[in-house]
C-alpha cells in the first residue's frame, strides 16, 4: 500500500512537471525479435526483470527522477520507473518507485528502487552472488551509510559503509508474503594510498510467510526478528527444522577485494565467496567463489576501450563428496556436501523473487518456480565498453558456462533416456551398507554460450532533443538456455 502510494504520487508530479524539470524525464520505446520462444540470455537478463523471457515482445518506458534540497540540511531523492510490456508475459508496472532522504552521510529509503550488493561490476559483469541486477527491485525500507565514510581520528585510512533493510517478496512463491531480512557491511583501509583493502560480508535471510503448504502460516513475531538477525534458532512456535538449527533461510557472501590506481587507470579487484550455512563462514568451500577483475581506462589510451571485465565462477564444491554427517549437526542434514546454493527444504522458491534469480543469473530458476535447478557451474565471462566516437558507444559480453545441474535432481534439460543431468542421489533403501545410502551417480555437464553486443547513438538530424538509438544483438548456443538469435531496436529520448 505504501508502495502504490508512493508511485501514484509520483505519476501525478510526472504528469504536472513544469518545463524546468524536463531534463530529468526519459521514455524509450523498444522491440526485441528472438529465433525461438526464448529471448536470448543477455537480452533478458540483468536487466532489473524489465524485458520477459519468452522471445519476441515490445517494450515501452517512462521514467521520472528529481531532487530536492532546499532546505541545505537534508536531500530528498525521488522518481518512478513505469513499464509496458503486452505479450504473454504482459506487465503494466513501476519497476522502480522510491523516497530516499539523505542526511549527515546517512540515507533512509523506501520503495522499488535498484539496489546491488555487495561489491562487483554491476555494468557488465556476469552478477553478483548477493543481490544482482537480475530481478525485479525488491520493495524495501532500507537505511545505511551513503557512501565510505572515514573512522574519526584515523586520517581517512580507515572507512566504513553498510545498510540494513527489510524488504517482502510478496505472494508469487511456494510460500506465500515471505519477508526479507538484508544486512551489508564492508570495511576499506589505505586512504590516499593508490591501493584501498576492502572486506565485508553481506547477509540475507529469508522468513515468515503464510500459506505453507506443510507448516502454514510462519510467524513473524519481534522475538523470531531477533533470531533471525543474531542467526538463532526459533521457538516451538516456529517450524520445526527451524527450531534445530536457524530460523529461516540465511545465505549470503564473504567479500574481499581491493581497489588500485595507476596514474589515471583504475583496477577493481573482486572475490565473493557464498555463504548458505556456518561451515561457509569458517570459509570450508573456499574454491567455490565468484572472482572478477575491473579495469576501467582513461581517455587518452591509445584503443578506444573505456572499460574490461573478466569474471570467474566456481561453485562446484558446496562443502565436497555427498558423505553422512559425523560430528556434524544432524538435526540440519544428515549428509554432509549438501550445501545446494540458493535453494531451501522449507521456502522452496529458493533466491528467486518473482520467477528470476536474485544473485547471479547463471543459476538456472525452474519453470515450475521451485527454485534453482542449476546451481554447480564453471563460468568465464568477459565484458567490454567501447567509445567509438565521443557519442558512440559499443557494449559487449561473452559468456561461457559449464554446468553440472545439482545434487539429488535430474529433472531439465532432457538430454534423453539415462542421460543425466547434474548428481543423483540413491534412496535410502538401496541397500543395508551406509555407503550404499548415499549412493551417487555424476550426470553429464552442459555447456552454454551467450553473446551480446550493443551499440548506443545520437540521432543528430533530430534537434532540440536528446535521442539515441538503441541497437543489440545477442545469441546463445547450448542445451541449457537454449539455441537462439535475437535483436533489440529502441529508440530513448531526453528533452533537452
Amino acid at each position: 500500500m505504501i508502495l502504490r502510494s508512493l508511485c501514484f504520487l509520483f505519476l501525478i508530479h510526472f504528469i504536472t512537471l513544469n518545463a524546468n524539470a524536463q531534463d530529468r524525464i526519459s521514455v524509450e520505446t523498444s522491440a526485441i525479435i528472438s529465433s525461438s520462444n526464448t529471448t536470448p540470455f543477455w537480452l533478458q537478463s540483468n536487466r532489473y526483470g524489465m524485458y520477459a523471457k519468452n522471445g519476441s515482445q515490445l517494450f515501452t518506458r517512462a521514467q521520472f527522477h528529481d531532487t530536492w534540497n532546499e532546505s541545505g540540511f537534508f536531500t530528498i531523492h525521488y522518481g518512478a520507473d513505469l513499464i509496458a510490456r503486452p505479450g504473454t508475459e504482459s506487465t503494466l508496472s513501476f519497476n522502480q518507485g522510491y523516497l530516499k532522504i539523505q542526511a549527515v552521510g546517512v540515507e533512509l529509503a523506501a520503495g522499488r528502487f535498484h539496489n546491488t550488493t555487495p561489491i562487483h561490476d554491476d555494468v557488465i559483469g556476469m552478477g553478483s552472488l548477493g543481490i544482482s541486477t537480475n530481478p525485479t527491485p525488491i520493495p524495501q525500507v532500507r537505511i545505511g551509510l551513503i557512501e565510505w565514510i572515514s573512522v574519526p581520528y584515523t586520517r581517512d585510512f580507515i572507512q566504513l559503509r553498510g545498510h540494513i533493510s527489510h524488504g517482502w517478496l510478496g505472494s508469487r512463491r511456494y510460500t506465500e508474503d515471505v519477508l526479507l531480512h538484508e544486512k551489508v557491511g564492508h570495511v576499506r583501509l589505505g586512504g590516499s594510498l593508490p591501493i584501498n583493502l576492502y572486506a565485508g560480508i553481506a547477509h540475507f535471510v529469508k522468513w515468515g510467510g503464510n500459506n505453507h503448504p506443510e507448516f502454514g502460516d510462519i510467524p513473524t513475531r519481534w522475538s523470531d526478528f531477533k533470531n533471525v538477525f543474531l542467526a538463532y534458532p526459533g521457538d516451538g512456535q516456529t517450524p520445526g527444522p527451524f527450531q534445530t538449527y536457524v530460523l529461516g533461510d540465511h545465505l549470503g557472501a564473504w567479500d574481499f577485494g581491493f581497489f588500485l590506481d595507476i596514474g589515471d587507470t583504475h583496477f577493481t579487484v573482486y572475490r565473493q565467496f557464498p555463504l548458505e550455512s556456518r561451515d561457509n563462514l569458517k570459509f570450508k568451500s573456499l574454491q567455490d567463489a565468484l572472482t572478477g577483475i575491473s579495469i576501467t581506462l582513461p581517455d587518452v589510451f591509445p584503443l578506444p576501450i573505456k572499460q574490461f571485465i573478466y569474471e570467474h565462477l566456481y561453485t562446484k564444491y558446496q562443502d565436497g563428496p555427498r558423505r553422512e554427517n559425523f560430528g556434524g549437526i544432524i538435526e540440519r542434514d544428515r549428509y554432509r556436501g549438501n550445501e545446494n546454493y540458493y535453494n531451501h527444504g522449507v521456502y522452496r522458491t529458493g533466491w528467486v523473487y518473482n520467477h528470476r534469480t536474485i544473485g547471479n543469473p547463471l543459476f538456472t530458476p525452474s519453470e515450475e518456480n521451485l527454485g534453482v535447478l542449476n546451481n554447480r557451474i564453471i563460468a568465464h565471462h568477459i565484458g567490454l565498453i567501447s567509445n567509438l566516437s565521443e557519442d558512440v558507444q559499443l557494449t559487449t559480453k561473452a559468456t561461457f558456462s559449464r554446468n553440472y545441474g545439482k545434487y539429488c535432481d535430474n529433472r531439465i534439460p532432457d538430454l534423453g533416456d539415462h542421460e543425466l543431468f547434474g548428481i543423483e542421489c540413491g534412496p535410502d533403501n538401496w541397500g543395508d551398507d551406509a555407503t550404499e545410502n548415499i549412493h551417487t551417480l555424476s550426470g553429464h555437464s552442459v555447456d552454454q554460450w551467450s553473446f551480446l553486443a550493443g551499440l548506443s547513438f545520437p540521432l543528430t538530424f533530430i534537434e532540440n532533443h536528446d535521442v539515441r538509438l538503441m541497437l543489440e544483438l545477442a545469441f546463445d548456443n547450448g542445451a541449457l538456455a537454449g539455441d537462439q538469435v535475437g535483436g533489440l531496436l529502441g529508440i530513448r529520448w531526453l528533452p533537452r
